[in-house]
């Protein structure tokens, strides 16, 4: 008689198989075939999944390659021989910083000249400032010599009058009258109508001609100026500047050889900040809005990933692949990511539930159009469909089908339109 031990694991295994013939029986798999199917007819045996509504794991995992914010390729803006260079390959700069110097003694002798003409210039035009201010002095006094000579004149005539009177009466003589009455109104007359009109007229020519010659000197300041910021600008030029802060990611010139205007001298790359540059489709585009930080993970960098920023959304798509390019904005203060590495963007969005299939269950036509094998009481249907976005596993399935459709994931090489199958356990 065999023991309590082997009697309990006699027990047990017959537990387990009853299990097992149990779930094999209510999964579906090893199905009767179709009603009016021999026993001896051999059938196609095939594996089948039910269509499901899920999420793609990865659905909105987005790849995407890393920038500089910004970059440059600096030439020389005048061509001429490399005297200094200031920088190296991997050196940090500041805007604004100079990088290289070209040869520029002549350049800084034409600055001086141009000095020099300015200050002359200007020399000129106070001389003519002078003249003008003498010349409106001369008028002032003449129009107030006129002024007074008015005011005199008026006394003087009334005198005069007065010794008409008296001439007439015969209270003066004729010698009297003419040196103490005539004589004076007739001088005083002289300068209210003729000499003193003389000199405003005279004062006001003077201001005319000192006008014009400031005028000349002020033009010929300006000249001399534009001439003086042209000799600036040329020999500002021969100091080859840094346009922002950033690290020099190559040199191409050494001191004694020619800069060209066409042969960048020096690349530079700000990478306190990089860009991620993405394409979204449009289902989820507007999902998306400005400010929205999400995480981006860079593997050749670190397995932790960074923080990013959405920056810019575009306002249409790329015709050319018909998605929207989206930028992002990392901070990179130690410089780890350099431009041309992947990064991986979750935008974290709602995940969207979707019919889903396995990617093996789709399949092509003879005309190369998705399909489907779909089984109804034990026969296969042929079924054309419509496939969205996939994650290399699973298939969107946008129409077509209806959940809960069995559809054959294995074994569909050579089935025919209303062939009977054998569904298979996977």
């Amino acid at each position: 008689m065999p023991g309590k031990k082997q009697f309990r694991f006699i027990i047990l295994t017959v537990i387990i198989l009853g299990t097992f013939l149990s779930l094999v029986a209510s999964s579906g798999c090893g199905k009767k075939p179709a009603t009016g199917i021999s026993s001896a007819e051999k059938l196609t045996d095939v594996n089948t999944v039910l269509a499901k509504k899920g999420s793609l794991g990865d659905q909105f995992i987005f790849p995407g390659k890393i920038e500089a914010l910004q970059s440059a390729n600096i030439v020389a803006k005048v061509p001429g021989k490399v005297a200094s260079v200031q920088v190296d390959l991997g050196s940090k700069v500041t805007s604004g910083q100079v990088l290289l110097t070209l040869e520029n003694k002549d350049l800084a002798d034409r600055v001086q000249q141009a000095q020099a003409m300015v200050a002359q210039a200007k020399a000129g035009v106070e001389q003519a400032q002078a003249a003008r201010k003498l010349a409106q002095a001369a008028l002032q006094a003449a129009e107030s010599g006129l002024v007074t000579a008015q005011a005199n004149f008026e006394v003087v005539e009334a005198n005069y009058q007065r010794g008409q009177e008296l001439l007439a009466a015969q209270a003066i003589p004729e010698a009297v009258f003419q040196a103490d009455y005539e004589l004076r109104y007739k001088q005083a007359k002289e300068q209210v109508e003729k000499a003193l009109p003389a000199q405003i007229k005279t004062a006001q020519a003077q201001i005319a001609q000192a006008e014009a010659g400031l005028k000349n000197a002020q033009a010929g300041l300006s000249a001399t100026q534009a001439s003086l910021s042209l000799a600036q600008t040329a020999y500002e030029d021969s100091f080859i500047r840094a346009p922002f802060s950033g690290v020099v990611t190559a040199r191409n010139i050494n001191p004694g050889e020619m800069a060209s205007l066409a042969v960048p001298l020096i690349s530079l790359v700000n990478l306190n900040k990089v860009v991620v540059k993405i394409n979204v489709g449009e289902e989820l585009i507007n999902k998306l809005v400005i400010g929205k930080k999400v995480p981006v993970k860079i593997k050749a960098v670190s397995a932790k990933p960074f923080s990013g920023m959405v920056v810019n959304i575009a306002a249409s798509a790329d015709p050319q692949v018909k998605t929207y390019p989206v930028k992002l904005h990392l901070d990179n203060p130690a410089h780890l990511i350099k431009p041309g590495m992947f990064a991986e963007v979750n935008l974290g969005l709602e995940q969207l539930k979707k019919l889903l299939l396995p990617v093996e269950a789709v399949v092509k036509d003879q005309q190369d159009r998705d399909m489907v094998w779909v089984v109804e009481n034990g026969m296969v249907k042929s079924r054309l469909i419509k496939t969205g976005d996939s994650d290399a596993k699973q298939v969107v399935i946008q129409s077509g089908l209806a959940e809960n459709e069995e559809v054959v994931i294995a074994g569909a090489e050579s089935l025919k339109e209303g062939q009977k199958v054998m569904v298979k356990c996977q």
